[in-house]
């Protein structure tokens, strides 16, 4: 009979060069998407902040007391170093309560995540606050 080792060389040839082809293309048409667990993690990062502060209703007495130093000072020690942050407290009707700036950099220039949560004091007069902070990673 014939011999067809030649056949199958050329064969196999033609699907090696189809599967670079594919693996090539693959790239260019599915381009990588961008990284959108950064942006959660970074609010995730900010929630978890804010809960700790929270605890024992330290954040409320906190802003009860007008004590906006203390606030920057806590959360420059529970974010990361690498992590820039813009706090607003506001009130109940939506009125802001900081007078001074609770920031520890500029975020202009960053991608910025905002994060909101709400707490209370624990005063015999139960006050409500609401926080929204922005927070964005320092590259």
């Amino acid at each position: 009979m014939f011999d067809q080792k030649g056949q199958i060389r050329i064969l196999e040839a033609f699907l090696a060069v189809g599967v670079m082809f594919v693996a090539l293309l693959i790239p260019i048409v599915w381009p990588s998407s961008p990284s959108l667990t950064q942006p959660k993690a970074l609010a995730n990062m900010g929630t978890q902040a804010l809960i700790a502060l929270d605890t024992n209703g330290t954040l409320g007495n906190l802003i009860t007391q007008k004590n906006w130093t203390s606030i920057k000072q806590s959360l420059d020690v529970l974010l990361p170093i690498g992590v820039s942050f813009n706090l607003t407290i506001y009130d109940e009707n939506l009125r802001p309560l900081n007078d001074q700036s609770i920031q520890n950099t500029n975020l202009l220039g960053s991608e910025v995540v905002s994060v909101r949560y709400v707490c209370a004091s624990q005063n015999l007069n139960v006050t409500f606050y609401i926080l929204q902070m922005q927070m964005a990673q320092i590259r």
